[in-house]
């Protein structure tokens, strides 16, 4: 856990520490808006179809009623024309009650016969007639002359019913007042709100499971990531989301965060190697530099109590200078290797490698005269140039490496061969010796830091143990590929393969 706190900065959250707030206001989930929208929508988009159908209904019954008061005033001028055409002579006094049809007279529903001056006509009325009694309060609801002028209904409340009121004039300027109830088609209507709404209810309801079902099934993938998010805030930074599921933009998000979590894992890895590689150069450092500080330590209390003869004291000075070159050339290599795994990309150019290889053979018979030493490839033709493409740096210091192992690990006497040479679209460069070889076990450990296959031969040559993990990581530096074969009292050749400059620019 301390570990994933240093990578991300914070302290992870998880647990309780991930609870909002008392008293802070929880978000609302995506899914719950996306439902509450829909619903929403479908809702306003019902109620307008509800009120829209409400109102044609409406229209068209109060049109049907309409209509059949037309058919009352039709009636009458039927009547009119027909009393007009027998008696062709108009009556001092018309008849008002026989300009009522008969399908008038005999409906349940109230009308009112009103004369010229829209008084109620008693002279009509029956006692049989018990919608007559309600004239008076009809001809008093509603304008008579102005309903018959413009021809159209009204709708009006008689003793807690709804009727629709039609006006028409009869014979000798009375004014029939007809109705229709409105009930049946009230009911109607009220049925077909009390339908709508329930069919409008169910529809919301499918609506939104259907909703919820969709919306639990398209963020699925956004759930995941919130995991992969949470296990990797736990310390699990391998973990990554899913491709199964979602829309491309989901896709789209999916692998960029992949890829961005990639990055995080490898420069928290990277940060982690960094680490380890100063923890592993203190302690490195600290375990072979611990042998010549000894020693020098130990003769230098020696000399403060003057337990040192003359010859002895000489001897000891050259043991003190001796124990600090060693320790010299190994803080040097430290450094080196660790810059090397800090900055594993070196600046590079063309670098003759036949040329270094030369240089490096000609050293190794300044320091062993006698050590037969051949020349083999490129490196038979004193102007045969074999450039690659590195550190010039890094290169000399691998083939001195390589030089110097066999010049500390086998006897003066063992020939050994160097070679540069193409092959296979790469740079060869092999260092071969006749020496006493090394065995499996050792030879797998070769690039180990520090590893010695015989300790006391190499510390008295003055051996650190990191030459041939410098070796590796210039090899690895690079781009190269490094090959070692090797037995008991077999020798051991040493290849390190470039790219071919010349191919690849």
């Amino acid at each position: 856990m301390k570990a994933t706190e240093a990578a991300t900065g914070t302290p992870a959250a998880t647990g309780p520490a991930a609870a909002p707030k008392p008293g802070s206001r929880r978000p609302r989930s995506l899914r719950g808006s996306l439902t509450l929208v829909n619903v929403a929508l479908l809702a306003l988009g019902l109620l307008l179809a509800m009120a829209a159908s409400l109102v044609g209904v409406w229209t068209i019954l109060i049109g049907q009623l309409d209509d059949t008061l037309r058919q009352d005033a039709r009636e009458i001028q039927e009547v009119q024309d027909a009393r007009a055409s027998a008696s062709p002579a108009s009556p001092s006094s018309p008849d008002l009650c026989a300009a009522v049809p008969s399908s008038v007279l005999h409906r349940s529903a109230p009308y009112a016969l009103l004369d010229s001056a829209g008084r109620v006509v008693r002279s009509c009325v029956r006692e049989s007639d018990g919608p007559r009694r309600n004239a008076d309060a009809l001809a008093a609801s509603v304008s008579p002359v102005a309903l018959a002028d413009r021809g159209e209904g009204a709708s009006v409340r008689l003793d807690g019913e709804v009727y629709r009121v039609g006006a028409q004039r009869v014979t000798g300027g009375g004014i029939l007042l007809s109705t229709a109830p409105m009930a049946g088609m009230m009911a109607t209507v009220k049925k077909l709100f009390l339908l709508e709404l329930l069919v409008s209810a169910s529809l919301l309801t499918l609506l939104a499971l259907l909703t919820q079902r969709a919306a639990r099934r398209r963020l699925r993938p956004l759930e995941d990531m919130v995991q992969t998010a949470s296990a990797i805030a736990a310390g699990h930074l391998g973990s990554r989301i899913s491709p199964a599921g979602g829309s491309s933009e989901v896709a789209e998000l999916r692998t960029a965060l992949n890829s961005m979590l990639q990055q995080v894992e490898t420069a928290f890895r990277c940060r982690e190697e960094a680490s380890e590689q100063v923890k592993r150069f203190a302690a490195d450092a600290s375990h072979e530099l611990r042998t010549p500080l000894a020693t020098i330590r130990g003769y230098a209390q020696l000399f403060d109590k003057g337990m040192l003869g003359p010859e002895e004291q000489e001897r000891a000075i050259g043991r003190i200078a001796s124990e600090a070159d060693r320790m010299n050339r190994l803080v040097e290599e430290l450094l080196a290797l660790a810059r090397l795994e800090q900055q594993p990309q070196p600046q590079r150019r063309p670098v003759d490698l036949a040329l270094l290889a030369r240089e490096a053979a000609v050293d190794l018979l300044a320091v062993q005269p006698g050590r037969p030493v051949t020349e083999a490839g490129a490196l038979k033709l004193e102007d045969e140039r074999v450039p690659v493409l590195g550190d010039e740096g890094l290169l000399r210091r691998l083939v001195a490496n390589l030089l110097s192992n066999v010049s500390v690990h086998t006897p003066p006497e063992a020939p050994v061969t160097v070679e540069v040479t193409r092959e296979d679209e790469a740079v060869l460069l092999r260092v071969r010796d006749d020496g006493p070889g090394m065995r499996p076990e050792d030879a797998a450990r070769i690039f180990d830091r520090f590893f010695r296959a015989d300790p006391d031969r190499a510390r008295r040559t003055g051996g650190s143990g990191l030459g041939m993990s410098i070796v590796q990581a210039v090899v690895q530096a690079h781009d190269g590929t490094l090959r070692v074969e090797t037995g008991l009292g077999e020798g051991m050749t040493v290849e390190v393969r470039f790219p071919d400059t010349e191919l690849t620019g």
